[in-house]
């Protein structure tokens, strides 16, 4: 039972520093603020050569291929597809021998049911999501082979999707698979105690409990719980030095609890929490993120507001982890999601800028944004609808070689 909440602000968070206190209202607007020179892609070999020319086989395989754009998703043909997020830690750590085994095991698998994503291994474990043709009528092969290879305990969330919302295929061997940059991280051995998404509210409501949104500050701009405090960072690395900034020998109250979109980052982030915290300050987690509260808790009775953003071309979704009627696509160079209002706004440039990014992009950002999308043209004109699928390009490669 929870402790009565004092009227008339129902808040006892007065105690606490500023950056602690729960926030009074969900922030409309904010500014990005950012450097993301590091968000984006190298520029691109023309395509005219590629095309016509034997550096395409050659240049596929070490060129970074950007995203096609939500509208030509939409033009894409429906079918229906599964989308699967998953991650776990091992206790017993892979060795490089055995990630490079898995990673050609997954390759594999992942061409032959026609899966696109990311799937990142490390010693520590694999994390990604991945989209592929389900019809819902039998076993699914594609989870089956991954929890052969990773067990029964693999956490998994599986959403629907009326179109492929990935590009393509890619399957990494990293340091870690959500990266933090704490060698000594290490959920295995310690993390914060899971809520089930039907119990989370109660610690919303507790006014002895500091919920925190660990993502980035474009995401918590898309939608977060109401109380939550929004630690403001560009990116989860920055997240351990907010922590060691805003808690370590500041006044707490008895709990913390985390939360993030499908879970993975706060396994990482209450670890590292739980060491810098006194030992009577109890830590939390939403068990499966805020995807798996959208698909437990009715829409009467949630406490999230907005919606919730995703890396993948649905841009954002709701409840019952539906895509998102408010945003339709997202910004090609600061990656924040858009409205129809804001992709018919003044500083809106397709693949250049946005209403979020267009006074704080350099020039040569703009001039590398605009050879990026000049491509992008190119590709359009010469009839390659999904200009950075590689199949795709072999396929019309093929097809003007015929000609």
């Amino acid at each position: 039972m929870n402790p009565k909440i004092p009227e008339p602000c129902k808040r006892t968070d007065a105690h606490l520093s500023p950056s602690l206190q729960r926030p009074r209202k969900f922030q409309e607007g904010f500014s990005l603020g950012r450097d993301t020179t590091a968000d984006y892609r190298k520029p691109f070999i023309l395509l005219s050569v590629l095309l016509s020319s034997n550096l395409f086989d050659v240049a596929l395989q070490g060129i970074k291929m950007a995203t096609i754009t939500n509208s030509e998703v939409k033009n894409l043909k429906s079918s229906p597809h599964r989308v699967l997020a998953l991650y776990k830690f091992v206790e017993t750590k892979f060795e490089q021998d055995e990630l490079n085994e898995l990673r050609s095991q997954l390759q594999e698998k992942c061409q032959q049911y026609d899966a696109r994503g990311t799937l990142l291994l490390a010693r520590e474990g694999i994390n990604g999501t991945i989209c592929y043709p389900f019809e819902g009528v039998s076993d699914d092969p594609m989870l089956t082979f991954l929890q052969s290879k990773f067990g029964d305990d693999l956490r998994i969330r599986i959403s629907d999707s009326h179109f492929n919302c990935f590009p393509r295929m890619k399957v990494k061997v990293k340091g870690e698979i959500v990266s933090i940059h704490d060698g000594e991280c290490d959920p295995t051995e310690g993390k914060g105690e899971y809520i089930k998404p039907e119990d989370w509210n109660d610690l919303l409501n507790d006014p002895d409990c500091l919920v925190i949104d660990t993502r980035n500050d474009y995401e918590v701009h898309v939608g977060t719980f109401r109380n939550a405090v929004n630690p403001q960072t560009k990116g989860f690395t920055d997240f351990p030095k907010w922590m060691e900034e805003n808690l370590v020998g500041a006044s707490l109250p008895k709990k913390i609890a985390m939360f993030c979109t499908g879970g993975i980052r706060c396994e990482k982030a209450t670890n590292v929490c739980q060491k810098l915290v006194p030992d009577d300050v109890s830590v939390y987690h939403l068990e499966g993120g805020i995807l798996a509260y959208l698909d437990s808790v009715k829409p009467e009775d949630s406490m999230f507001e907005g919606d919730c953003y995703v890396f993948d071309q649905r841009v954002a979704v709701t409840y019952g982890n539906k895509p998102s009627t408010r945003y339709v696509d997202s910004c090609k160079a600061c990656r924040h999601p858009l409205s129809e209002e804001e992709l018919k706004g003044e500083k809106y440039i397709e693949g250049l800028s946005c209403v979020w990014c267009y006074d704080t992009l350099t020039d040569k950002q703009k001039d590398r944004f605009t050879m990026r999308q000049r491509q992008v043209e190119i590709a359009r004109e010469r009839g390659v609808e999904e200009f950075f699928n590689p199949e795709q390009m072999r396929k019309r490669k093929q097809e003007l070689r015929s000609t």
